[in-house]
């Protein structure tokens, strides 16, 4: 049998590309600041601004969607950011830390303890509305193997926090003289 070489315009490409998953990885991780729109605490676990907005439709999905990946804060969102892989949630991270001066942590939560609703990944809704090919290199590595869940993940998901960076903007930090000088 004859087989064309590798460098043939119609030989098939050595690596397929990647087919969207079937179900989401066991552990992800938040990348949580102090200044974010989502709530968290240890004890409770993490809660989306905007709770009550009922995404039923596919529009409201994507306006809803684009508006979280664009950081719009215009639109409170009903959407968690977490990432599939540690290593990029710490270098996102620690990119947060420098660019919002806050601390920020990664926090790894188990998704067998998700409640029922959608978990969505930000690479295809990006995709679905055009916008995948538009993004600025920076935001592309922000929303890679980012997924987005809705509402709340629940305390008892919350596996540990590691902080990553301590922000720069807290002055009530600083050194400095306790009382004054005593007159004499």
């Amino acid at each position: 049998m004859f087989a064309l070489p590798t460098t043939h315009p119609l030989s098939p490409p050595l690596t397929q590309p990647s087919s969207p998953p079937t179900a989401i990885p066991t552990l992800l991780y938040r990348v949580h600041r102090a200044g974010a729109q989502t709530r968290y605490s240890f004890s409770t676990g993490f809660s989306a601004k905007n709770q009550t907005t009922i995404v039923n439709y596919t529009s409201a999905l994507s306006r809803f969607g684009i508006a979280h990946l664009n950081h719009q804060t215009n639109i409170s969102s009903p959407f968690i950011s977490v990432y599939d892989t540690h290593s990029h949630a710490e270098a996102v991270a620690k990119h947060f830390t420098a660019k919002y001066g806050e601390d920020t942590y990664v926090v790894a939560v188990d998704t067998r303890h998700f409640a029922r609703g959608p978990v969505f990944r930000a690479a295809d809704l990006l995709a679905k509305e055009g916008e995948l090919g538009e993004l600025s290199a920076e935001n592309m590595w922000l929303h890679q193997g980012e997924y987005l869940v809705m509402y709340r993940i629940p305390a008892q998901a919350v596996r540990d926090e590691t902080p990553v960076g301590s922000g720069s903007n807290q002055k009530w930090r600083a050194v400095g003289v306790i009382g004054g000088p005593r007159g004499g």
